[in-house]
């Protein structure tokens, strides 16, 4: 092709057809700009193809990642609520049965203030992507913003579960010197309906309040969020 070009220019110099040269030689130019044009435009369009391909895969990854801690949070609140309502109930007792007839009961509950729920996710999905360097993968900024929201929500949620922890341990010793655990006796159970004893059950009990609501917001934005991936995909 490049040999025929340049034999049509030569017989144009030959015969002084110098303004055709020209023309030609500027088509001759445009050919190769625009053959340059369609080049670079197929090469952007295969990497936007495959620049797509590996976000829909991202996404997957996360819908996956997303579901496992949807089902954790979700056992996690179940679990919380149930020594909630135990801890409730341990309160009602301190405050009703001043005829100390349900101590056994309360010594019970006692002991399981030891059991709390504790979701435990130090590492969010969006702090992966940004220590992989892949939030630049993601091209919805919506799904963006939720993610970083998500991993604020999660930080608050593992500090409530430590500062949980923390308390948990400054009640055990307590427990010991109230309680037998084998075989079970409650050796001070004036000490089971005392103040002291009903500000720590209380403390519990505004803890898993606030643990229980922080778990449905989760519940909420791991949903949506699922959601949203969702339609990127379909």
């Amino acid at each position: 092709m490049i040999k025929f070009f340049r034999k049509i220019r030569q017989q144009m110099l030959k015969e002084n057809k110098f303004k055709k040269y020209l023309v030609y030689a500027i088509g001759e130019i445009m050919l190769v700009v625009i053959g340059i044009l369609i080049a670079v435009s197929i090469n952007n369009w295969k990497q936007s193809i495959d620049l797509n391909k590996v976000e829909q895969n991202l996404y997957s990854d996360l819908i996956q990642e997303l579901q496992t801690d949807l089902v954790g949070i979700q056992g996690n609140r179940r679990y919380n609520n149930k020594y909630l309502a135990r801890y409730n109930r341990a309160s009602e007792i301190i405050i009703n049965d001043t005829q100390k007839q349900l101590t056994d009961t309360l010594a019970i509950i006692a002991t399981e203030l030891t059991n709390f729920s504790d979701f435990n996710n130090e590492e969010s999905a969006y702090n992966k992507l940004a220590t992989s360097g892949k939030l630049e993968v993601i091209t919805n900024k919506e799904i963006l913003t939720h993610l970083q929201n998500l991993g604020l929500l999660y930080n608050y949620i593992n500090r409530l579960e430590k500062n949980h922890e923390q308390i948990m341990f400054t009640i055990l010793p307590k427990l010991t010197k109230y309680l037998r655990i084998k075989p079970f006796q409650v050796i001070m159970p004036e000490q089971l309906y005392d103040y002291e004893f009903h500000n720590d059950i209380e403390l519990m009990i505004k803890i898993g309040i606030e643990k229980d609501g922080l778990y449905e917001q989760a519940e909420i934005d791991l949903s949506g969020l699922i959601n949203l991936l969702e339609e990127e995909l379909n």
